[in-house]
């Protein structure tokens, strides 16, 4: 009896990603022009970033704080149940996908300029979210018991760092483009 081979999680979860960037690709190339038009309140956002009032800016520290943080703890509630990798593997494939869309609309508007743009603007903070994604993930693979307090105490930092850097630095680092 010949013996079948297993794909590791890891391999699939890669695979996910990266069938997600392909078919963000496709669709925004499909799309062209017209997503131009309905995504344009990036730029306002970020290139506005810097010059925000103090008000402004604790409205939308107090907004990304409530979005990341509901975000996380879907994320980690998922990761708790039994349908757990495939959840993981759908939302990666979506992560994937919306990655390579803004990818797609920088570089229609700005070009070459606009992988610059896109790594300014998801860099510093995407480094604090996609660690809790794969720390999620390890738990995931590992079966690990997501109760314990210092999972949730890492991933608690690592999502409001994340959002001091999107409120606070990324908006100065995408004005470095203009």
């Amino acid at each position: 009896m010949k013996r079948r081979k297993r794909i590791s999680f890891w391999n699939l979860w890669l695979v996910s990603i990266m069938g997600g960037i392909l078919a963000g690709t496709v669709w925004a190339n499909l799309l062209g022009g017209e997503l131009l038009t309905r995504i344009g309140y990036f730029d306002g956002i970020f290139q506005t970033g810097p010059g925000l009032s103090r008000e402004e800016q604790r409205q939308l520290w107090g907004y990304v704080v409530r979005q990341r943080l509901c975000e996380v703890g879907f994320g980690g509630l998922l990761a708790m149940t039994p349908v757990a990798a495939p959840g993981y593997l759908i939302l990666s494939f979506g992560i994937g996908m919306a990655m390579a869309l803004l990818i797609a609309v920088f570089t229609l508007e700005k070009g070459w300029m606009g992988l610059g743009y896109w790594l300014a603007s998801v860099l510093p903070h995407g480094l604090c979210y996609g660690a809790i994604w794969v720390i999620f993930a390890a738990a995931i693979k590992e079966r690990q018991d997501l109760r314990k307090v210092r999972i949730w105490a890492l991933t608690g930092i690592l999502a409001v760092g994340g959002c001091f850097l999107e409120v606070w630095v990324n908006p100065w680092m995408v004005a470095m483009f203009f």
